[in-house]
């Protein structure tokens, strides 16, 4: 396996904590060290020189949606920037309420909790929040499929659950929902940037992301990408002067939504995140999505045949994951997050859970130091 890892120079492309094992790249990515300057040269400098920033700051944001459609590819036209996931997914809902008298929402209770968050805060507008079994598999189909009725107007798959790791095959979910009548829409936000996103492969009709985690991007920057099926045929509820065909008309009497994905935009966006955001995608579109793939594999195979042998009291994950290694400790917990501590090694828990990830940047060193303070 060490063929697949990486050299050493893409560590020296990011700013990583010194005196520290950094396995957190599920929670926020390393920065990388191309964000201040693009920083300063796009969004400081054009608004320092020029005053009136807003043609280079849309510019901006236009080459961050064309360089995100090509990490994941898809049309730039068919994504929206968005604030957070939450916002994204709320105005995605907000839209599809207009397109069907279904009011049903299905996830799974181990679905990222805002997903649950903003579902359960429809139920005002009619909407019902309905969840897998506990003890069922997310990867299953069979068990999403069972879950459907005439009611169900949309699946939320996590592509990988934060929770667990479990690896969805979205493109399964999505037929059985396609088959029940429903949309699906995936979560991205623990996927994007280590494992491949192929929306079009799918045959999804939306797909949630963000750039805090492995895109390496920062706060602020997520995305909302619909299906070119739906470019026109959604009309979201929630609209602001940016989700106009041309914001700067500026006549309060005559709404036109946009005729792409910018129907979901709202009002006045904040351009930092992207700008911060682009510098992430570009790395690891530079780096290579499979490359930080095999990468990843690489290490979590390394360090659980170090580790794993020693301890048979925890429970480590089987079936297909994602980039995070999440490995119940049970009855161990203190004394693990005692060793994280003392060891200085940046990963974290999910109540007895352990979450650790290995990035581009992560090295076979980072495994051995890792598997030598917990074990």
């Amino acid at each position: 396996m060490t063929g697949a890892l990486l050299p050493e120079s893409v560590r020296a492309r990011f700013h990583l904590p010194p005196g520290a094992v950094y396995l957190k790249s599920h929670s926020v990515g390393c920065q990388p060290r191309a964000a201040e300057a693009l920083f300063s040269d796009r969004l400081l400098a054009p608004w320092r020189e020029t005053g009136e920033a807003w043609p280079h700051w849309l510019d901006a944001i236009d080459q961050w949606r064309a360089a995100l459609a090509g990490l994941i590819g898809v049309e730039a036209r068919d994504l929206c920037p968005a604030t957070n996931v939450s916002a994204a997914l709320s105005r995605y809902i907000s839209a599809l309420g207009q397109a069907t008298d279904r009011r049903t929402i299905l996830l799974a209770p181990s679905a990222f909790s805002t997903i649950g968050y903003v579902a359960s805060g429809l139920a005002a507008a009619g909407w019902t929040t309905r969840y897998l079994p506990d003890v069922a598999d997310v990867r299953d189909p069979a068990h999403w499929q069972a879950a459907l009725d005439d009611d169900v107007a949309l699946v939320i798959a996590m592509h990988v659950s934060s929770n667990s790791g479990a690896l969805t095959d979205v493109a399964a979910i999505a037929a059985a929902a396609r088959a029940g009548g429903a949309r699906c829409i995936a979560d991205c936000a623990q996927s994007v940037g280590v494992v491949p996103v192929t929306p079009g492969a799918w045959d999804v009709d939306a797909v949630l992301g963000t750039s805090v985690k492995w895109l390496c991007g920062g706060p602020g920057a997520a995305w909302l990408w619909v299906a070119s099926h739906d470019r026109t045929a959604l009309d979201p509820m929630e609209r602001g002067w940016w989700s106009h065909e041309n914001p700067f008309e500026m006549n309060i009497s005559d709404f036109r939504y946009a005729p792409d994905a910018r129907r979901w935009w709202g009002g006045t966006p904040d351009v930092a995140p992207f700008i911060l955001s682009m510098a992430g995608i570009e790395e690891i579109a530079a780096i290579g999505i499979d490359a930080v793939r095999a990468h990843n594999e690489a290490l979590q195979a390394m360090l659980r045949d170090i580790l794993e042998p020693r301890t048979p009291q925890w429970r480590w994950p089987t079936g297909t994951i994602g980039g995070t290694l999440c490995i119940d400790t049970g009855a161990d917990q203190p004394r693990v997050a005692e060793a994280l501590d003392r060891h200085h090694l940046r990963a974290d828990f999910r109540g007895t859970i352990l979450r650790m990830s290995f990035h581009a940047y992560s090295r076979a060193e980072d495994v051995e130091k890792t598997a030598a303070g917990l074990a």
